[in-house]
């Protein structure tokens, strides 16, 4: 009798333990379709491009009445959101705190970001600070004005790291941007001020302030994408800085990350199935002796909640981008597949990425 009883109750032990694995298992896969459909029936386009420099060397072009933006402009036209890594602050101020290459763009020029369908500005980068607090003051007022939205600068750290949200296809879409101040070290930190909780400034890319913004981020949005201005200058691939950041962000909930300042582009990596573009490399930029005149806009489609990562190789010349044809493309884009872990395909002079259903 105490046998089939024995045999009974590991009988109902079993029971119960193959009806806890399998909640458990619905209940991860549930959660596993919950993070996978998260745009599920939105339709959005979202362009992201590398630096913007409109100061020093390229008001000699816009001076001369050129659009630098000309060839982009359908592209940006018919997107939802156009995020630029804006790299000089617009002032007239002639007080710079950095004393060596202090960057800065005319006020005066500053229309041609609305006029070309541009409507998201990163701020967080090594030159927003050049000019102190009024440079960066001057810069958040014209952006404001012309109704650009900006995100990784401000009046203090809350500010600055706080993610801008957008209401794109019924979905919520938030950014957040941050400026590595750990690996580029040239300049004394006081001529490039972070933000703190009493000063102005960029929000700085340390892991502390990266995490509670994400996690503002994912708590009140559909999406969460992260910009960083970090890593060294001319290198090829990312380092390991890079992608420790980039990973620990993904690991924490962003789901695309949005890389500059490497004034090349560099490697794209998938990881737990989102994508990291390391370095976009520039847009509207001089002549770099160093850098490449070859660089990237990235397009995030997404149509009926299934996306893809859209790259359209573009070529600079005298500051101003155009779209690579085909040939020169194909040449470029097999270039960055070689070092990418992403899988790309190339097509009709573009590299897509297949993301699925998001």
């Amino acid at each position: 009798m105490v046998k089939k009883v024995h045999v009974l109750v590991g009988a109902v032990i079993l029971l119960v333990a193959v009806g806890l694995s399998f909640s458990l298992l619905y209940l991860t896969q549930s959660n596993s379709n919950e993070q996978k459909l998260k745009l599920q029936g939105a339709n959005m386009t979202l362009i992201f491009t590398g630096d913007v420099m409109m100061g020093p060397k390229v008001e000699t072009v816009l001076a001369a009445g050129q659009n630098v933006f000309e060839d982009l402009e359908p592209t940006f036209e018919r997107s939802d959101l156009v995020v630029i890594n804006l790299e000089a602050p617009f002032t007239n101020s002639t007080d710079n705190w950095k004393q060596l290459i202090p960057l800065k763009a005319d006020p005066q020029y500053a229309y041609l970001l609305k006029d070309n369908h541009i409507n998201v500005a990163n701020i967080a980068n090594n030159h927003i600070m050049d000019y102190g607090p009024t440079g960066l003051y001057e810069t958040i007022g014209i952006l404001k004005a012309d109704n650009i939205s900006y995100m990784g600068a401000g009046e203090n750290l809350d500010k600055a790291s706080q993610p801008a949200y957008f209401n794109v296809s019924n979905k919520t879409i938030a950014i957040v941007s941050f400026y590595d101040n750990v690996t580029f070290t040239y300049y004394a930190p006081e001529e490039i001020q972070s933000a703190t909780n009493t000063r102005p400034g960029y929000a700085p890319a340390s892991w502390d302030v990266v995490k509670k913004s994400i996690d503002t981020a994912k708590n009140n949005s559909d999406f969460v994408i992260v910009c960083f201005h970090y890593g060294n200058e001319y290198e090829q691939t990312h380092d390991q800085y890079q992608e420790n950041l980039s990973r620990k962000s993904i690991d924490e909930g962003a789901d695309l990350v949005i890389g500059n300042h490497a004034h090349i582009t560099q490697d794209v990596e998938l990881y737990k199935g989102k994508l990291i573009f390391y370095s976009l490399g520039n847009c509207v930029f001089y002549d770099l002796s160093a850098g490449s005149p070859n660089s990237i806009i990235v397009e995030i489609k997404v149509v009926n909640g299934t996306a893809q990562a859209i790259i359209h190789p573009i070529h600079i010349i005298d500051c101003t981008p155009y779209l690579m044809d085909n040939e020169s493309a194909q040449s470029f884009l097999e270039s960055i597949k070689a070092k990418s872990s992403a899988n790309i395909k190339i097509e009709k002079g573009m590299g897509i990425i297949d993301m699925g259903q998001l």
